[in-house]
């Protein structure tokens, strides 16, 4: 499963890290082209709009699951028994799965829709219905990695691993400083 995690990462790090910079190539030879030959790159904003910030956005959810570097509320569980607390937690990981399988498929009915009648960029012919299945895409793989999450916690009993290391994730400078005085490491 480390394994999996491990390049599901690194294919979600180079993709969107591959449209970040292809996006301000695209950016950078619009406005150079625009103030040198006046001659800009036709439909730059839309693309821009339609395609590359959907890619890096939606890229992104997945990327935080799997990194645990997103914002979690810990009140109720904190204070917990470690076996409620990964009750509390395999709960949430299966609602946080429904509910992206919710979105999954009204993305998915939305693209279909969109595809039905070949959508494009407000008032340009840059067409935009083929990034609208990246967000069914997005979500079914986000149900993954709350299931594989889920299954983790079931497992071992830890509520909190990093899915890409096996190793219970840095949230602050707190944990951090606490962790290197217990190794006698000074950050």
């Amino acid at each position: 499963m480390l394994k999996f995690t491990e390049v599901l990462g690194k294919c979600l790090t180079i993709t969107t890290a591959a449209a970040i910079i292809v996006m301000m190539v695209h950016i950078v030879t619009h406005a150079l082209m625009r103030s040198l030959f006046d001659a800009p790159i036709y439909g730059t904003n839309e693309i821009v709009e339609y395609w590359y910030l959907p890619i890096v956005a939606l890229l992104g959810i997945p990327a935080a699951q799997l990194q645990k570097k997103h914002i979690t509320v810990t009140l109720a569980i904190e204070r917990a028994r470690p076996a409620t607390a990964s009750v509390f937690r395999v709960f949430a990981c299966i609602l946080g799965a429904l509910v992206s399988i919710a979105f999954a498929w009204f993305g998915l009915m939305k693209a279909l829709e969109n595809m039905a009648i070949g959508s494009t960029a407000d008032v340009s012919d840059v067409i935009t219905w083929p990034v609208y299945f990246l967000v069914p895409i997005v979500f079914v793989l986000l149900a993954a990695l709350y299931v594989l999450d889920a299954l983790v916690i079931a497992r071992t009993g830890q509520t909190e691993t990093d899915l890409a290391t096996g190793e219970p994730p840095e949230h602050d400078i707190e944990y951090r400083a606490d962790r290197s005085s217990a190794n006698g490491h000074n950050l």
